[in-house]
């Protein structure tokens, strides 16, 4: 996982930056098959292959979606097809495994959850047309009446964004703990986990880390405003631009 160092300037985002096919001829800069151009950020040199960023650039997708993907897939009717993990690894293993999938996404102008949630959709579809079929001489139900039945409704899209909220927010405080860990800060989010994770009030634990409570009260702002610098990075590589980045955070509060 790349860190906030590593992220490139607003014309394209982390992960579009991974995805997009770099020309040797640009000069540093990278170009995408429609012919958008931007500057490539530090972590992502010209001497990284296509195959490294492509294979990063899934890795991420994995890692971040794996969790979400399976809840979706658990409150909705792809369950009727298998066990959610299943599932999600079968259709990380078919469409991952083709280059041109994941650069795809760009194009569509969605929010990257969405599309991928679309995606799984798709997906499903096709498992269901392939089990009708196989099935074709002893089924009651058509190909096509199956395959329309396979979707999502609005209870499994809301624990999708849930699953996918909580997800994002782990991964910005996670972030901001390493950073803080990198630069002898360890007591700052030590203060903020127990206050604003655990619910301690400030009295309960300020000896214990030589901090009076107003100064445990200041740790705690500070560790929040980088968890939210944070989150607003990671909602970058969503494609969020930076015009919503307010109400994408409102957002993903909200559902938690």
């Amino acid at each position: 996982m790349a860190n906030r160092s590593a992220f490139p300037t607003t014309h394209a985002t982390w992960l579009e930056t991974l995805l997009v096919e770099r020309d040797p001829r640009a000069d540093g800069r990278v170009s995408d098959t429609h012919g958008v151009h931007a500057h490539s950020s530090a972590g992502l040199n010209a001497a990284s292959s296509a195959a490294d960023r492509a294979q990063t650039a899934r890795r991420h997708v994995m890692e971040r979606y794996t969790g979400p993907l399976e809840v979706f897939v658990k409150g909705s009717s792809l369950a009727r097809l298998g066990e959610p993990k299943e599932i999600v690894n079968g259709f990380f293993a078919a469409r991952l495994s083709d280059e041109k999938y994941l650069r795809a996404w760009p194009a569509s102008g969605m929010r990257f959850r969405r599309w991928l949630m679309n995606g799984m959709l798709f997906y499903g579809q096709g498992l269901a047309r392939d089990a009708a079929r196989a099935a074709a001489r002893g089924t009651t139900v058509a190909a096509e009446e199956l395959d329309r039945r396979i979707g999502a409704g609005s209870a499994a899209e809301a624990d999708f964004e849930r699953a996918w909220a909580l997800a994002v927010v782990r991964e910005a405080t996670a972030r901001v703990e390493s950073e803080l860990l990198d630069e002898g800060r360890a007591v700052e989010f030590e203060i903020f986990r127990r206050h604003a994770i655990l619910g301690q009030p400030y009295a309960a634990f300020a000896q214990e880390v030589d901090r009076t409570p107003q100064q445990c009260a200041g740790a705690t702002r500070l560790v929040a405003q980088r968890v939210r610098a944070a989150l607003a990075d990671l909602l970058r590589e969503e494609g969020v631009p930076e015009s919503e980045l307010d109400d994408e955070i409102a957002r993903v509060r909200g559902v938690l």
